[in-house]
């Protein structure tokens, strides 16, 4: 009997699902379950070398795996360089690696890939909040107050488990309606966790992404969208990197404080953007590498430890070069979506950007953004694999299935490109 890995269910099923527990649940916050989280990391590491054993058999990149890859390779390159934490930047590497071979080499069961993520994040959701209610106690079960968490470890790291759960589960519902309750749940657990624990950022923006992917118009959340990503540039650029000589803008003073009602320190945070930015000044070009929380107490004399910003957090680890690649790799993840612009791919699109939002006070794993990023790039494989599924309950139902625009965009796109080719090889043979 010939094994044929591509029509495997059970591996990517098996290999996503621990992946997003890896990557979720900080199992040292408890003492008692270290020994499955030493499982659970070597399991993920197995994965990786498995996956990218079969990879080699066929190797193909597209020129987002590219990006990907270059980015990771710059990340470790740099961090050997200067001898900062490289087992954590291998480590980081191999997580988004694997997650890139299993969408790369399982394209076709893309759904099932989605629909096992959703139901991982789902579930680690539903425990953290079980953890919450057995023991109420529960933040003093840990040495650290702030890390005492089971989703993330620190209350302000759930959010973006929290966010990445509520848009797969989001997308699972072209699946099936059941989805639906399934993602109402998830989001007010966690909007009531986050209220509870006094995360705001993540709250406030969790709150801000429901709203707008209830907007029932796609060419006003088009609209939104756009708007709100312009929005994340212009803070980055001339609030993030103002830093503490914002104080000396009289209008910023003015909106900030009297209009919007918020603190002019971002709760201290303009004191950490100003340090990060003397960082890196001294290394501009190829930054320090991945760099630990010493690194930080030893360097930047700060509120709390790192630049609370995303795109900081990248100058320090490898400059504008790393800076350069990153940007690159958001212009390969997006530019294959545009053609199919319907309200899963701007609810998609909306999700990320809220996530880029969020990462402009603190600094993430890297997976989450990429893994959204991922979830971008094989959309139109996510969409075909919708619209069959579609099609195959209305097969059994024997009704007609209902065609995207994005879909029809896209048959007469591949109809167009065939006529052309025709008219190319008559050309040659005349």
């Amino acid at each position: 009997m010939v094994l044929h890995l591509k029509e495997l269910r059970l591996l990517p099923l098996a290999m996503s699902f621990l992946l997003i527990v890896q990557t979720s649940v900080s199992f040292s916050v408890f003492g008692f379950l270290l020994p499955v989280s030493y499982a659970v990391l070597l399991l993920t590491i197995m994965s990786f070398f498995i996956m990218l054993a079969i990879y080699l058999r066929e190797p193909r990149m597209s020129y987002f795996g590219l990006a990907v890859t270059l980015y990771y390779f710059l990340l470790i390159t740099f961090t050997f360089i200067n001898g900062t934490d490289l087992q954590n930047a291998v480590f980081r590497a191999m997580e988004v690696w694997l997650l890139l071979l299993l969408f790369n080499y399982y394209k076709h069961q893309s759904g099932l890939l989605l629909k096992t993520i959703a139901a991982a994040y789902s579930v680690c959701i539903y425990v953290n909040l079980a953890v919450m209610i057995i023991f109420p106690n529960w933040m003093f079960a840990a040495e650290n107050a702030y890390d005492s968490f089971l989703l993330g470890g620190n209350y302000n790291s759930m959010g973006c488990r929290f966010l990445c759960g509520i848009i797969t589960s989001m997308l699972c519902i072209n699946y099936s309606r059941k989805w639906l309750v399934n993602t109402i749940a998830i989001s007010i657990i966690s909007i009531v966790t986050l209220t509870i624990v006094g995360s705001m950022t993540s709250l406030s923006s969790i709150i801000l992404f429901l709203a707008l992917s209830l907007i029932p118009f796609v060419k006003v959340q088009k609209a939104v969208l756009v708007g709100f990503f312009v929005s994340y540039v212009l803070f980055q650029v001339f609030v993030v990197f103002s830093g503490e000589s914002l104080h000396q803008n009289e209008l910023a003073v003015y909106f900030i404080e009297d209009v919007l009602g918020k603190d002019m320190t971002f709760t201290n945070r303009t004191g950490m953007w100003d340090a990060a930015g003397r960082m890196v000044a001294q290394s501009p070009l190829f930054g320090y590498g991945l760099v630990d929380k010493e690194w930080y107490l030893t360097r930047m004399s700060t509120f709390a430890i790192g630049p609370h910003n995303y795109i900081y957090a990248v100058l320090i680890y490898g400059g504008v070069t790393l800076l350069a690649c990153f940007i690159a790799l958001l212009v390969a993840a997006t530019r294959r979506i545009f053609s199919f612009l319907d309200r899963s791919a701007l609810t998609l699109l909306l999700g990320t950007t809220t996530l880029l939002f969020m990462m402009l006070m603190e600094v993430y794993p890297d997976f989450f953004l990429m893994l959204l990023l991922t979830l971008i790039f094989f959309y139109p494989e996510l969409n075909e694999s919708w619209t069959r599924e579609k099609g195959s309950k209305a097969e059994c139902d024997g009704t007609i299935p209902e065609i995207s625009e994005s879909r029809v965009a896209e048959t007469k796109s591949d109809i167009e490109n065939t006529k052309s080719d025709i008219e190319e090889t008559k050309s040659h043979i005349n």
